[in-house]
Order: structure tokens, then sequence, then C-alpha cells
């Protein structure tokens, strides 16, 4: 599997690969993702989500100065 390097737009210092964590109901951790299309409401989910296209979101923080940015590529 290739590895990009990233570089921080901001400072040009080195980007490291983590993620950003979130808490679902009943306080289970989860990593974020992206869905296609606008967000629908669910009575009972709160938000649809069947038949939409998915990706984690990875994100890359800034070994010199913190900038923190995310993509959603598919896996």
């Amino acid at each position: 599997m290739p590895t990009t390097v990233h570089t921080c737009p901001r400072c040009q210092g080195q980007m490291e690969l983590g993620f950003v964590m979130d808490k679902a109901p009943g306080n289970v951790l989860t990593v974020p993702e992206w869905l296609e299309g606008p967000p629908e409401r669910s009575f009972w989910f709160g938000v649809k989500t069947k038949g939409k296209e998915r990706f984690a979101v990875q994100t890359f923080r800034c070994t010199r100065c913190g900038f923190l940015e995310s993509y959603a590529n598919p896996a």
C-alpha cells in the first residue's frame, strides 16, 4: 500500500495520519463517516443513511502548527 506524504498547506510542516473520534448513542466511540447527498431526517434513527455511499474520514494533523485536514477517500 503506497504511502503519500502530506505537507501542511499553512506552514509546510509534516502531516501525520490520525483520526477524530465521535460518540454515538450509548457512549459508543466511532470514527466519523462522510455520506453523499444532503442529510434527510429519519424518525427512528435521526438521519437516513440507507442507499447512500459512505467513506470513513481520515484526518491529518500538522506536527508543527496543529492544522487539521480531513479526507473521505474510498477504501
